[in-house]
């Protein structure tokens, strides 16, 4: 089974500010947060790791995070501006699986959300090389998902509630499991506690920052695991947490 990092863009700025992204027309709507809620019904639907999700990772602390972990691929997920309609999505030039991938992932949102298919792309700098640093300077197969326009009416209307988040974010979700050939991995179970102390990380695996402790004796319901089946995510949106049977037992 392949290990996916689904990855929130923006959140954090160059300089260690807030970075929205883009905003809709009036102001109100923020691409970070609503794609922060697309990212997270993507990676729960598939059960793998979600990154970004607090907005604590700018750009290049994003690229070293993914080429520290051994990820098979990767998508960050963004909301797209400047006057156009529809759903596209950018991958790494030669990629026939980032090609694939991109052109499954259209069609599931523009299906879902009866929106304009605009297709796989490649953006190339003016060196030839890959334009999105996501897609160029990391080690996993990588793709950019430009879900919708944010400045734009009738498609912020299909996003900006959480059904609309959903809806967009289980479509990737499903995307990718049809083109990679992925199975969904466990999730909808309980644990209890059974070490002093647990660390609650960011994201699934210890090279993510510790956020927070579950406790001895404490029951937790688990939404969903990493595609290795090593690591839960809390339903209550806290994070994640080890299932190694050293620390929890299975309810």
């Amino acid at each position: 089974n392949k290990k996916i990092c689904i990855i929130v863009g923006h959140g954090k700025s160059k300089s260690g500010g807030y970075d929205s992204g883009a905003v809709s027309r009036d102001g109100k709507y923020q691409e970070f947060k609503i794609a922060r809620e697309i990212a997270k019904y993507a990676a729960d639907y598939l059960g793998c790791s979600l990154m970004n999700y607090e907005g604590n990772l700018y750009l290049t602390d994003r690229i070293k995070a993914v080429n520290k972990a051994d990820y098979d691929f990767i998508a960050e997920i963004h909301l797209n501006a400047g006057g156009g309609k529809g759903t596209e999505v950018f991958y790494y030039n030669g990629s026939p699986t980032g090609l694939k991938t991109a052109n499954v992932i259209c069609e599931e949102i523009s299906a879902e959300l009866n929106v304009r298919n605009r297709g796989a792309k490649v953006r190339l700098n003016d060196s030839g090389k890959d334009y999105f640093a996501i897609i160029r300077d990391t080690k996993p197969t990588a793709i950019l998902v430009e879900t919708v326009f944010i400045d734009n009416t009738q498609e912020l209307e299909l996003i900006r509630t959480v059904d609309g988040q959903k809806r967009c974010g289980e479509a990737i979700g499903r995307a990718l499991e049809k083109s990679l050939g992925m199975k969904k991995t466990e999730k909808g179970f309980k644990v209890k506690i059974n070490t002093k102390s647990l660390y609650i990380r960011s994201g699934a695996g210890t090279g993510y920052k510790a956020i927070g402790t579950v406790k001895n004796g404490e029951i937790h319901s688990i939404s969903a695991t990493d595609s290795t089946g090593s690591w839960g995510r809390l339903a209550d949106g806290r994070g994640w947490i080890s299932l190694n049977s050293k620390y929890i037992g299975r309810l």
